[in-house]
């Protein structure tokens, strides 16, 4: 048997497959056309929800107000921020350090609140995949630049605040 017999006998094989789903798709497109002969179920009916008297308070998912930035002394890696949050009130305060470079480290500190809640300030623990060490701190959009005592400051507030 040469090789050329045998390339025609895949040659036929892929043509009789192309064909035999050519046919299938053709009947399939057909059938949802012109209906099949199954009768279809009627559409279940819809109950309308009669509006609540009282509104129900969301809480919202937003950035946490950020008061302060400390090193760990422990664990390079680690710094712990400071953030106003409601007493009794805040769900899922979460911190994340998404992205790191040279040199800054970017972190997200979120929580949802609720509405009519007394704030306090609470500790959050933030922990980069390096050290964090002279890089600057991009908290919700704010940097924050390492200063000698492990305190972190403001980079950009005003010189008289």
């Amino acid at each position: 048997m040469k090789s050329g017999s045998v390339w025609f006998g895949y040659g036929v094989a892929v043509l009789v497959t192309f064909v035999i789903g050519a046919v299938a798709f053709g009947v399939f497109v057909l059938s949802k056309v012109f209906g099949g002969s199954a009768e279809e179920s009627p559409a279940p009916s819809v109950v309308q929800a009669s509006p609540s008297v009282r509104a129900t308070p969301v809480p919202q998912k937003r950035a946490a107000q950020v008061l302060g930035v400390r090193a760990v002394v422990a664990d390079a890696r680690q710094v712990v921020v400071t953030v106003a949050t409601p007493v009794g009130c805040a769900k899922n305060l979460r911190a994340v350090a998404y992205a790191e470079g040279v040199g800054a480290v970017a972190v997200r500190i979120t929580q949802e609140v609720g509405a009519g809640c007394r704030w306090q300030r609470k500790p959050v623990l933030v922990t980069a995949k390096a050290p964090v060490g002279d890089r600057t701190l991009i908290v919700n959009g704010t940097p924050w630049t390492p200063t000698e005592s492990g305190e972190y400051q403001q980079a950009l507030r005003a010189a008289t605040s």
